[in-house]
């Protein structure tokens, strides 16, 4: 009686440890990557790129200043906890590709960069507040 009851004890137990795994698993796989989110160019750079929105999904859009249509719709992939890899098309000819890495450096702040070339600096965005009806 006492082996049966040892028994379920333990299964129990690898029951919460299991549940415990899967829970642990699912939150880490939805938080999203620290470059998630709007940032602003710090000052001019070489691509005149003024705004990058990096959307949770993976994809991104770096933007001109005055334009309201992105100048390249890239795809990223995160290579390292601060790291990501975009991979680009121009907007105005979709054969034109381009790479390039985002790393956030700081808490706010990142650097983008084309072939180990740093392009520009770039302060993350605090989110716009929405209109609240209470």
């Amino acid at each position: 009686m006492l082996t049966i009851f040892a028994s379920s004890v333990n299964y129990k137990r690898a029951l919460n440890i299991l549940f415990f795994i899967i829970v642990l698993v699912t939150l880490t796989a939805c938080s999203p990557h620290p470059g998630a989110g709007k940032w602003k160019a710090d000052k001019a750079n070489e691509l005149n790129v003024s705004i990058i929105n990096v959307l949770f999904e993976g994809t991104a859009d770096f933007y001109t200043e005055g334009k309201d249509e992105s100048i390249r719709r890239c795809f990223w992939s995160a290579i390292a906890p601060q790291t990501m890899s975009m991979q680009c098309v121009y907007s105005d000819n979709t054969d034109k590709k381009a790479a390039y890495q985002f790393v956030v450096t700081d808490k706010g702040h990142a650097t983008l960069s084309q072939d180990e070339q740093v392009i520009g600096l770039f302060t993350l965005q605090k989110p716009e507040k929405e209109a609240s009806f209470f």
